[in-house]
């Protein structure tokens, strides 16, 4: 991919873009993503989000996850495989990952507030396509999120 988000910054001055919070931080292998986003809402279980990454093309999408902060590795390492294997750009969640030590390695960005080990196991409602806003930023279903070293920003136009 072949743009820097300073410059997008710049060049789409005109337009309305919005900027995650730094203090995401993107646990994954990928350092450089942009797609059309896709929205979940979770009430703690990751249960219908592992079946999104798993049974759904994500080519050209990334997901963007409401988890409340609930304390709770919502992606770790089995995630981001299904991810990657459908081609998921990146996942970026109010909450908490784990596995790091192998999300690292894996090709899809992964932007979370931190890491915990422990996760859910009870199986709970959660919804799609909803707006979701955290980190400063307003998420709308078919917004684009573009990423790099610098940041994470979204546009309601395709900017690229």
């Amino acid at each position: 991919m072949n743009f820097e988000t300073a410059d997008l910054c710049d060049d789409n001055r005109d337009k309305e873009i919005q900027v995650l919070s730094n203090e995401y931080k993107n646990y994954g292998g990928l350092k450089k993503c942009a797609g059309q986003i896709v929205t979940i809402k979770l009430d703690k279980s990751n249960w219908k989000l592992l079946e999104m990454l798993r049974d759904e093309n994500g080519k050209g999408k990334v997901v963007v996850v409401e988890n409340a902060r609930y304390f709770y590795g919502v992606v770790g390492d089995k995630l981001m495989d299904f991810a990657k294997n459908n081609n998921w750009q990146a996942i970026i969640i109010n909450g908490y990952v784990r596995d790091i030590a192998y999300t690292k390695d894996i090709d899809v960005a992964l932007y979370a507030i931190g890491t915990c080990p422990l996760r859910n196991f009870e199986k709970t409602n959660s919804s799609r396509g909803d707006q979701l806003s955290f980190g400063g930023v307003t998420f709308h279903e078919g917004d684009y999120l573009y990423a790099d070293l610098d940041g994470v920003i979204v546009s309601r136009e395709k900017l690229i």
